[in-house]
């Protein structure tokens, strides 16, 4: 079930927010192996049905994700298209479409969770 994205994408801005100046205290988890041309793969701006945007890249060998407006987080992979976000509750999930190009994101946190589309 989708939740309401103002307010899953409002709490983890927050909470993005609040977590920046304690990066060093962050969990450490290595997550699993993915290609750097997989992780470029996701690059890019997803934009949710109310407007919300996120923006998601690489630098080096490490995802990243922002709200517009927010803070930055990590994101550590699972699996080659499912990661989570570090030192925090919530995971993202690339999804593809049938030509295997990478079509929208889910953001669980919470338990609820919102759709953002690959612009």
């Amino acid at each position: 079930m989708l939740a309401d994205p103002k307010r899953l994408l409002l709490a983890l801005a927050v909470s993005l927010a609040a977590s920046a100046p304690c990066a060093l205290a962050w969990q450490a988890a290595d997550g699993v192996l993915v290609s750097q041309e997989t992780l470029d793969g996701y690059a890019g701006r997803y934009l949710t049905v109310d407007g919300l945007a996120f923006k998601v890249w690489r630098e080096g060998t490490v995802l990243k994700l922002q709200p517009e407006g927010g803070a930055a987080a990590d994101l550590v992979p699972d699996s080659e298209t499912t990661f989570h976000l570090r030192g925090m509750q919530g995971h993202v999930e690339f999804v593809f479409d049938a030509a295997d190009r990478v079509s929208h994101l889910l953001l669980t946190q919470g338990g609820a969770t919102a759709k953002a589309i690959h612009q």
